[in-house]
C-alpha cells in the first residue's frame, strides 16, 4: 500500500506515451470478485476502490485506459486494478530515469490476451517390471525317517 501511494506521488509529474483515451472510473460490484458471505474480500475491494478513486484524475490517461481494459478482461477487481496501476506507474518512473540517463524508453502497451496453454504431454508409458534373476529354488528339506525300535 505504501508502495502504491509512493508511486501515486510521482503520478502528477509523469505521463505515459501514447494517445490512449482515458477510461472513466470503473463501477464494478464486489460481487463479481468476492464470494457471497466473504466480508473480508468485500472490505478489501472497497478499500482499494477508495484509494484508486482518490487519485484517479492524477493518473496518466494511458495507464488508466490500459489497466481498466486489462483488469476488466480478467477479473473486475479493484485490487487487481490497483496493482496494475502501481506497476504502470513504476514503469513510467523507470522510463523517466532511462530518458534522463539517455537510455531507451519502453512503451507501455496492453498485454496480449493469454493464449490457452498447450495440453500437458502424455505421461510416459508404464515401465515394464524388471524381473531380477532368482536363484533356483532349493528342494524342501525332507523329514528324517523315524528310527525303528530296536528289539532286544
Amino acid at each position: 500500500m505504501i508502495k502504491f501511494l509512493t508511486v501515486i506521488a510521482f503520478s502528477a509529474a509523469t505521463a505515459l506515451g501514447g494517445a490512449a483515451q482515458a477510461k472513466d472510473f470503473p463501477n464494478w460490484p464486489s460481487s463479481l470478485t468476492c464470494k457471497p458471505g466473504d466480508g473480508s474480500c468485500a472490505r478489501f475491494e472497497i478499500f482499494a476502490r477508495g484509494q484508486i478513486s482518490g487519485t484517479w484524475k492524477t493518473l496518466p490517461p494511458g495507464a488508466r485506459a490500459i489497466c481498466v481494459t486489462e483488469t476488466a478482461a480478467v477479473e473486475k477487481s479493484y485490487r487487481q486494478l490497483q496493482e496494475c496501476l502501481a506497476n504502470a506507474m513504476q514503469e513510467s518512473l523507470k522510463n523517466q530515469q532511462r530518458k534522463a540517463a539517455g537510455g531507451e524508453i519502453v512503451q507501455l502497451t496492453p498485454k496480449a490476451k493469454p493464449k490457452t496453454p498447450p495440453p500437458p504431454p502424455p505421461p510416459p508409458p508404464p515401465a515394464e517390471p524388471v524381473s531380477s534373476p532368482r536363484p533356483p529354488a532349493e528342494p524342501a528339506p525332507q523329514a528324517a525317517p523315524e528310527p525303528t525300535p530296536r528289539r532286544q
